[in-house]
This record gives C-alpha cells, structure tokens and sequence, in this order.
C-alpha cells in the first residue's frame, strides 16, 4: 500500500516539484523513490523503538507534538541528505524538493488515516505492515496482526540471532 501512495504522491504533486525546482523529469522516479525509502526507514525505526504514539500523532489531525515534528524533521533531513548524495541535487533543490514533498505525504497518509476505522494503529498497520513484514525473521512474514505484535516480532528476531 505505501508504494501506491508514494505514486499517487508523484502523480500529484510531480508536475509541481520539476516547476518549482528544475529537477528533470528522468530523476523524477528516482526522487520519490528516494523519498519513499527514507520515509519507510524513519517509520520503521519509530515502530521498532515502540514510538507509536509520536507516528500516530504525526499521522493524525491532532496539533503536532514535539516528538511528531521532529519525526518530520529527520525524514526531511533524510530526503535532503539522500537526494544530495545519491542524486548530485544542490543543497537547495533538495530542501525545496523535501519541503515540498514531505508535508504532502504526511498529509496523504493522515488523509487515508481519517478516512478508515479502527484507530492509527490499525491505518499504519495497512500502510506499513508490508514494509515491517519484509524487515520480520524467516517464518513471521505476516503482515497482519497489530504493529506492536510486529515489532515484538522483528525485536524478537534481531535478540535470538548471535
């Protein structure tokens, strides 16, 4: 699910980062990639660290708690970051890209949130659970089941292996 709204991200606002930026529309796929990676790898930390009231707040409507913006903030940076070396981007064209790309997505993702029952948990349990099911040991490949269960999960098996 979240590669689809990292798409639906591109297909969105895409037109509106090469205007506003200059980016060439052949490093396009390669930006949202890049910000899709960074995003996936920020939010599985704050699972794996049992953050989820921070994820459910920055994905939420509710006024951002300082937790939340700083979790914006790092994957801002990373975007920055990533986009800079992996891509040769100047400073500046990547804090516009992030600045411009990051938001919306925190918003797409709160927008999906808002529109479901059962609770944020649940939502980033749809979102992301293919993304914390691909980081699961040999035999817990189950994406179903609530994000904390797959956070023991994956904690579980990084404490069994030696």
């Amino acid at each position: 699910m979240f590669e689809n709204i990292i798409k639906s991200l591109q297909s969105e606002i895409g037109d509106q980062v090469i205007q506003k930026t200059g980016i060439s529309t052949s490093n396009l796929d390669s930006v949202f990639s890049i910000i899709g990676d960074v995003t996936k790898k920020e939010v599985t930390g704050q699972m794996m660290s049992g953050n989820f009231s921070t994820l459910t707040n920055l994905f939420s409507k509710d006024t951002k708690t300082s937790a939340a913006n700083s979790l914006q903030n790092n994957i801002i940076s990373g975007v920055v970051s990533n986009l800079i070396s992996k891509l040769g981007l100047s400073k500046d064209i990547a804090d516009m890209v992030a600045k411009l790309t990051v938001p919306s997505l925190v918003d797409m993702i709160t927008n999906k949130s808002a529109g479901s029952s059962g609770g944020g948990e649940s939502v980033l349990t749809d979102i992301f659970g293919s993304v914390l099911a691909g980081n699961q040991p040999a035999g817990k490949k189950d994406a179903s089941g609530s994000v904390t269960d797959m956070a023991k999960n994956i904690l579980g098996g990084f404490l069994k292996k030696k």
